[in-house]
């Protein structure tokens, strides 16, 4: 039952960002994308990892520049990037929830048109 009761408590808290929208801009926000994900993380995760997790999906998405990209690619990407970084200790699941986050960002904010899967 604690577990229960820890669960509606953490539901009822409010957050700065529960009345955040990303705006739109001309270019995807580096920042603002980390306010998006810890929007919507149903789970704990520091602001570095945010940050590496971020950083590692923009490497693939600066490489695919120009060419059809699937979801599961970036994803799978991310995580074998981030699979010996000491940094980010977080189970595949959880890293791959990151990258939808960031996917969705972008989507909401105009800036991924096709959300394709394999």
């Amino acid at each position: 039952m604690k577990l229960v009761e820890n669960c509606i408590f953490d539901s009822l808290m409010p957050s700065a960002l529960d009345n955040w929208n990303p705006p739109k801009r001309a270019t995807p926000d580096y920042f603002d994308t980390v306010k998006y994900i810890y929007k919507y993380i149903e789970f704990h995760i520091s602001e570095d990892q945010a940050y590496t997790i971020l950083n590692a999906f923009i490497e693939k998405w600066d490489a695919s520049a120009g060419q059809k990209i699937y979801d599961e690619e970036l994803k799978d990407f991310v995580v074998e990037k981030l699979r010996d970084n000491f940094d980010v200790l977080l189970p595949t699941p959880q890293l791959k929830r990151v990258v939808e986050l960031i996917i969705n960002y972008l989507c909401e904010t105009g800036h991924y048109f096709q959300h394709e899967y394999k």
